[in-house]
């Protein structure tokens, strides 16, 4: 229905770092003019950028082109590019001309020293492990700058309207940085958490969302989901945060940095299984807690019914700040959701909400709803007068 088909999208890469300043202070980076900061991380920050177009009159000057968000991340720069200004792909889905990008820009100094452990088969040695069921296990040294690179790696295939895109990744050797220059959603993330009442709101309508606007934004987080999936693609960390609206109000899944490729859409059930435990744990199915094997992309729906949950009623449904406690909770804890006077509406939910609330959050992963199914549910087949708001 929503859904792009498969598309070569091709990346600017750019292999060369100039930095400089402008006559009136403004940074440049190549041919990015940086603005304002949208975000601060543990891992880096996201700079709103302004691209300069040469207009192929002058020779240094350029003129003002789209404006990026570009995301820092060291990359390779093409060597067809040549000069300041690096051709990026077309403007996606109708957007106008003068666009606005996001950058995301890190340390590979920080990203290096940001490392943990992930278990992988190691090829065993001649006359060992003879039992037929044996795989031999080494321990691999993962740094958070492997990461990034599995992330750019990920996103350079991505082509959807529901996907944030990547346009060009700028990595030198003799730079420090890694910019990653990335489409800008212009109303940030769909549901905003505030740390002191320790709920979420949204900005478009200053609290929870309607059942119209929530249906609105789940079937685009679905639409862009199925598209990863269909892919061998698993996010591994759906939440609020990581699903950002466009200036007219549609959702985009972005942040690649836990996702996990399963090879072109080829996966089986069983070779789609991992152990280790990535993401947000407020967001983590049961299986996710157990120490035993599961289905990342059966974890996926589940993160989309806690969203589902907070669309509604602006909290958490686990929310224990203890890991044992949290992980205990989610386990066994039953999905109690919150009565009239509780959530502070003026109306009652509808049952087909509330059906496919319990459907998403399912414990037992194997009879937990799927996408095809959920969209086929009845709750989104009820005609809406709200547009997606935009502000």
């Amino acid at each position: 229905m929503n859904a792009i088909g498969a598309r070569h999208w091709n990346i600017a890469e750019t292999h060369r770092v100039a930095k400089r300043k402008t006559e009136t202070g403004d940074k440049l980076v190549n041919n990015y003019r940086l603005l304002q900061t949208l975000g601060q991380g543990r891992f880096g920050k996201v700079k709103l950028c302004q691209r300069l177009v040469n207009s192929g009159t002058s020779s240094s000057s350029g003129a003002v082109g789209s404006i990026a968000a570009v995301g820092v991340v060291s990359a390779a720069n093409s060597e067809e590019a040549g000069g300041d200004v690096v051709s990026l792909p077309p403007p996606a889905f109708g957007s106008p001309k003068a666009r606005l990008f996001a950058m995301k820009i890190f340390s590979k100094k920080t990203l290096r020293r940001l490392k943990d452990y992930c278990a992988e088969p190691a090829t065993p040695q001649s006359g060992e492990n003879d039992e037929e069921d044996a795989v031999p296990m080494r321990m691999r040294a993962v740094t958070a700058l492997d990461r990034v690179h599995d992330e750019i790696e990920i996103m350079r295939s991505l082509y959807h309207r529901n996907i944030v895109l990547l346009f060009e990744v700028i990595e030198a050797d003799d730079s420090d940085k890694v910019y990653m220059v990335l489409e800008y959603m212009a109303c940030g993330p769909c549901m905003v958490y505030r740390p002191d009442t320790k709920d979420f709101y949204s900005r478009a309508t200053g609290g929870t969302l309607s059942e119209e606007l929530a249906r609105s934004y789940l079937s685009d987080i679905f639409f862009g989901l199925q598209y990863l999936h269909q892919r061998g693609i698993c996010h591994r960390d759906i939440k609020p945060d990581n699903v950002l609206l466009n200036g007219t109000g549609r959702c985009h899944i972005t942040d690649f940095g836990c996702a996990k490729a399963f090879g072109n859409g080829s996966y089986t059930n069983e070779s789609a299984r991992v152990s280790d435990t990535v993401g947000t744990y407020q967001f983590l199915a049961p299986e996710c807690c157990s120490g035993e094997g599961y289905d990342p992309f059966k974890v996926d729906i589940w993160a989309v019914g806690v969203v589902l949950f907070i669309f509604l009623f602006g909290r958490l449904p686990f929310a224990s700040e203890s890991t044992r406690e949290l992980f205990d909770e989610i386990i066994r804890a039953q999905i109690v959701l919150p009565t009239l006077e509780e959530s502070g509406r003026e109306l009652p939910f509808s049952p087909e909400v509330q059906d496919l609330l319990r459907r998403l959050l399912q414990k037992d992963p194997e009879q937990r709803i799927t996408i095809v199914q959920a969209l086929g549910h009845p709750w989104f087949g009820q005609d809406d007068e709200e547009e997606p708001l935009s502000f």
